[in-house]
């Protein structure tokens, strides 16, 4: 059977994404009072978050001084964004709850899915995304570190992003699909650039590469595009970003690993991803005015 995660449809514009990217309240699920645990990390990441934070855990009547909720469904709001801390084997569950309540996206950290190439976990992977389509809720991941969204002052990420400081001159916005390379770029602010967003997608199941470069094409506060990505099921739709991002008049700076054999091999174990072929990838972003940076240590700095 052929998975189809991202089905062919145009990129999903600002205005979709701005409630799970750009949120005015997060509900952290699997909220945990334990060191070190996903839940935990989440919630000491936000600190200086402008907007509502929930906590979510059944096990839990309260966390420190926040009441912690049994569930979605039983938080006085709908969020904006919901973070799901718990394992895969309880996330798929949670993520059905989410879009039962018309939350407006969720960033799935859990891995475990189709970067396995096993058809069971293959097939939970497509599940996420058929909720998704059915329902029109937005979802980062699976296998995804977080995002960063510095103007909301908001880390939605259980890994150590660069805190959130003044933002001055030229702002750039981070699209990858890896996390880890995501948070190496936005290592850029220590070195004084200015970052508007650290963006990851992970396994994309849902929102892909594409539609996180299609919604900082749209965002005035970033004024170039930095993207780094494995590849995509259906590319043409970085070629529809990147579009987007000439029309308004906004740099689009792009790296693309996993461009040999070897290079492939590890993207499918990465981010359960097809690497693509890199001249095919070479000749869409010639046509859509993207600019190839050859090296991924010179992205940031082009496009500060």
């Amino acid at each position: 059977m052929k998975h189809d995660f991202t089905m062919m449809r145009s990129v999903y514009r600002h205005a979709e994404l701005d409630r799970v990217l750009n949120p005015k309240s997060i509900a952290i699920v699997g909220a945990s009072p334990k060191v070190g645990s996903f839940g935990n990390r989440v919630l000491g990441n936000l600190a200086g978050f402008d907007g509502d934070i929930y906590l979510v855990n059944s096990k839990y009547a309260q966390l420190g001084e926040r009441r912690c909720f049994p569930s979605i469904a039983s938080l006085p709001v709908v969020p904006d964004c919901v973070a799901v801390t718990v394992p895969r084997e309880s996330a798929e569950d949670i993520v059905r709850e989410a879009a039962y309540v018309g939350a407006g996206g969720v960033i799935l950290y859990a891995s475990g899915y189709a970067e396995t190439q096993l058809p069971a976990r293959i097939e939970q992977q497509q599940r996420l995304c058929d909720i998704a389509r059915e329902s029109g809720l937005k979802i980062l991941g699976p296998n995804c570190l977080g995002i960063v969204n510095y103007l909301r002052r908001a880390r939605i990420s259980f890994s150590e992003y660069p805190a959130p400081r003044e933002m001055r001159g030229i702002s750039v916005g981070i699209a990858s699909q890896s996390g880890a390379l995501s948070q190496s770029l936005a290592q850029a602010i220590e070195c004084g650039s200015s970052v508007s967003h650290a963006f990851s997608a992970g396994n994309q199941a849902d929102v892909d590469v594409a539609d996180l470069v299609a919604y900082l094409a749209d965002e005035p506060a970033c004024q170039a595009i930095a993207c780094a990505f494995e590849g995509m099921t259906h590319p043409q739709r970085l070629l529809e970003a990147a579009q987007i991002a000439w029309r308004n008049g906004k740099p689009l700076l792009v790296n693309k690993i996993a461009t040999g054999t070897l290079g492939a091999a590890a993207a499918i174990s990465h981010t359960g991803c097809l690497a693509g072929s890199d001249m095919a990838y070479r000749a869409a972003f010639e046509r859509g005015g993207a600019i190839v940076i050859e090296e991924f240590e010179g992205l940031m700095e082009a496009a500060s």
